[in-house]
């Protein structure tokens, strides 16, 4: 009796499948779709705030040269103040943390390198340059990174 009622599963098993084969393919179809959007979806959000955090580092580059400028080459305490140099330099640092790795490398180097130079601006020219480069180099770092994203 056990025999029979197993030949009756196993055989209605296939039939079940073949007769609701519609209805598996577009529960697959339907749960792959779901997945694949939502991967997407998690893309362009990372995407996006990468994009954000990228612009937001050229800008506090730009305002961090302006500072260096400033205090170098016209000796101008108040646009050129390296107090609020460290503002921008901070915020390079942090904000590299949401990009590439090598841009979070160069802001973190970004920071050595002001911190290390800031007080000399004015005054020493290898000061100027050491930052200056530093500014560049990452610079060209964010730029490859917003190249880079999908």
């Amino acid at each position: 009796m056990r025999n029979i009622k197993m030949r009756n599963i196993n055989l209605r098993i296939p039939q079940q499948v073949k007769t609701h084969a519609v209805a598996l393919i577009s529960l697959m179809t339907a749960l792959s779709g779901l997945f694949y959007n939502n991967w997407r979806d998690h893309q362009n959000e990372r995407n996006h705030n990468m994009r954000n955090a990228a612009f937001e580092v050229l800008k506090d580059l730009g305002e961090l040269q302006t500072i260096v400028n400033y205090a170098h080459y016209d000796d101008d305490a108040t646009k050129g103040n390296p107090i609020e140099g460290w503002k921008y330099a901070i915020q390079v640092r942090d904000l590299s943390h949401l990009l590439s790795p090598h841009s979070q490398l160069q802001g973190k180097q970004l920071y050595v390198v002001w911190q290390r130079d800031w007080a000399a601006l004015g005054q020493d020219q290898l000061s100027e340059q050491r930052i200056s480069q530093q500014i560049s180099v990452t610079r060209d770092t964010v730029l490859a990174t917003i190249h880079a994203i999908e």
